[in-house]
């Protein structure tokens, strides 16, 4: 059996047109010895994990550790199941080339991979902690850190655009995409985690997303807009990562106990936007 950095060797000789150079933004060449190296000479270096740090310099990110294994505990609980499902729904290309921008930790990437996604997944992160994380967690997905603005990846190469609850570059989303190729952007509505937001203080209880829709709606002529609304009945056990996992939580003030017979069933409430290259339609 292939160790991870062969493994990952192996993906990149047959995806290296995916990819460009981070620094020069040259196509990268050859991959050669767990190195990869561009028409101008600059080499990155594959980890003992299979990753890639793409990444001029690290990038200070409040995604610590014990945050991310939060998630992931919280994502292996089936917290997002349901928005997983709708949204491995509205995928055109299921065998196309996915893009997850703002991976985290891996674990939505992981669960289409598992639930039937044909075509490779490429998931990265800024937060070198999560991509590491990511890497030892699932098998069959490409991570590497890298950042949305300066994006190590190949121009009109990528077939759906996943960004999940993470910011938005639509001048990169444009020049990333595909023909026919779809953004699939997912946002929260004002009732998103609403029991958390009533432990904050007051002036933070409210939410709005006018701002973001109106700025995604402004970008893609055809826009469709899909509400994912469930609740999640949270064991008592993942109360405090859940409260750990989500900046929501970081600067409650109350009592913990308090806290865990509060949240005993959370509401998940979301707006999934699909956009479309002007190609499409």
């Amino acid at each position: 059996m292939l160790k991870k950095i062969d493994k990952a060797q192996v993906f990149l000789e047959d995806h290296l047109h995916l990819f460009q150079c981070p620094v020069c933004s040259q196509a990268f060449e050859s991959v050669n010895n767990h190195q990869v190296i561009c028409r101008d000479g600059h080499r990155f270096d594959l980890s003992k994990k299979g990753t890639l740090f793409l990444l001029e310099k690290s990038m200070k990110s409040e995604y610590t550790r014990d945050m991310l294994l939060s998630r992931q505990r919280l994502a292996e609980s089936g917290l997002w199941a349901p928005l997983l499902d709708k949204i491995q729904s509205l995928i055109k290309h299921p065998e196309g080339v996915l893009l997850d921008i703002g991976c985290g930790e891996g674990s939505h990437s992981a669960y289409l991979k598992k639930n039937g996604y044909k075509g490779p997944i490429i998931s990265f992160d800024i937060s070198k902690e999560g991509i590491n994380l990511a890497a030892a967690s699932h098998e069959d997905i490409f991570f590497l850190t890298a950042d949305l603005a300066r994006s190590p990846f190949a121009s009109r190469q990528y077939d759906t655009l996943l960004n999940i609850l993470s910011p938005s570059n639509y001048s990169e989303f444009d020049r990333l995409m595909r023909q026919g190729g779809q953004v699939i952007k997912v946002v929260p509505n004002p009732g998103y985690l609403k029991e958390l937001r009533e432990l904050q203080e007051e002036s933070k209880r409210t939410y709005s997303n006018v701002q973001v829709v109106e700025k995604f709606e402004e970008h893609y002529t055809h826009v469709r807009k899909e509400s994912v609304v469930y609740t999640f009945q949270l064991p008592e056990e993942l109360v405090e990562d859940f409260i750990t996992m989500t900046p929501l939580g970081w600067h409650i003030k109350a009592d913990f106990d308090s806290i865990r017979t509060k949240l005993k069933e959370i509401t998940v409430d979301l707006l999934i936007l699909i956009g479309e290259s002007e190609d499409s339609a």
